[in-house]
């Protein structure tokens, strides 16, 4: 980010790849882009690449919740993908980014856990959703969902039958139906910078960006379902003011407009 000072106090300020306050990145997307995964995506904003892939398993369901399958996610940030990360256990970053690609998947009711189930009390999937990053260049909370979304839209469920009384489990997988999902949940990320008397709002900031707004990723995530509010999450930076909170809302729904129908283009290019 640079600033260039004119005359008076007006100071002028732009991303160094010379995007506005309010651009976001270009967005590249590849669905099934794994063949070895049950369903799979990749996607590239700016710089920040995520892979995600799921892997499908019958399990039996919890004795609390008979009637409800399981929908695991979880997030790498690797050595490869950025200097910050270091080999070994995963990093209080990579936990925090998965905790909230977690609760947004939960708050935003996209996936009916319920449509997971094959007999209640017996047998319900099980969905593996790993997502790794290869390239860490800031809003990774964004990348992460729009690969996760774009594999549960192209994910399809093979026939399970089930013997109750041998407990016999045959799974056909020339027979598949798509998994339900309701919506497309999307993230917008945005770092909080402090001008003189008042903060700068940056759309979609770069690992740099976010670096110089005082934090190690965003400093604000707002998340959109079907125009309604599913997730809001600030972690350190400036204060905002309330006219700040509703520029940035407005702008992170306008966001999820477009990168659904970005989504929905692809899945229907590759079908």
């Amino acid at each position: 980010m640079t600033s260039n000072t004119h005359t008076g106090t007006t100071v002028t300020i732009f991303f160094e790849d010379g995007r506005k306050f309010n651009d976001q990145r270009d967005i590249k997307l590849n669905v099934n882009a794994i063949k070895t995964a049950d369903a799979s995506a990749v996607v590239k904003c700016g710089n920040t690449t995520v892979v995600c892939g799921i892997k499908l398993e019958l399990a039996k369901p919890k004795a609390e919740e008979p009637d409800v399958g399981f929908l695991v996610t979880n997030v790498e940030l690797l050595p490869l993908c950025s200097s910050k990360f270091r080999p070994g256990p995963p990093s209080d970053h990579a936990q925090v980014i998965s905790n909230i690609v977690s609760d947004i998947v939960t708050n935003s009711k996209c996936i009916n856990l319920k449509d997971l189930c094959i007999v209640p009390d017996k047998l319900s999937w099980v969905l593996y959703c790993d997502m790794v990053c290869m390239d860490y260049d800031g809003s990774v909370v964004d990348a992460c969902l729009i690969t996760l979304m774009s594999s549960l839209k192209t994910l399809l469920l093979p026939s399970v039958s089930f013997d109750v009384e041998t407990e016999e489990i045959k799974v056909d997988t020339t027979i598949k139906t798509p998994l339900p999902v309701n919506g497309l949940p999307i993230a917008t990320s945005f770092a909080v910078y402090q001008q003189l008397s008042r903060s700068v709002i940056l759309t979609d900031p770069t690992a740099y960006e976010e670096e110089m707004c005082g934090g190690l990723g965003a400093n604000l995530i707002a998340c959109w379902n079907k125009g309604q509010l599913c997730g809001v999450f600030k972690f350190g930076g400036s204060n905002l003011s309330t006219e700040n909170e509703k520029e940035t809302l407005a702008l992170a729904k306008q966001k999820s407009k477009l990168v659904e129908k970005v989504i929905n283009i692809c899945i229907e290019n590759k079908s």
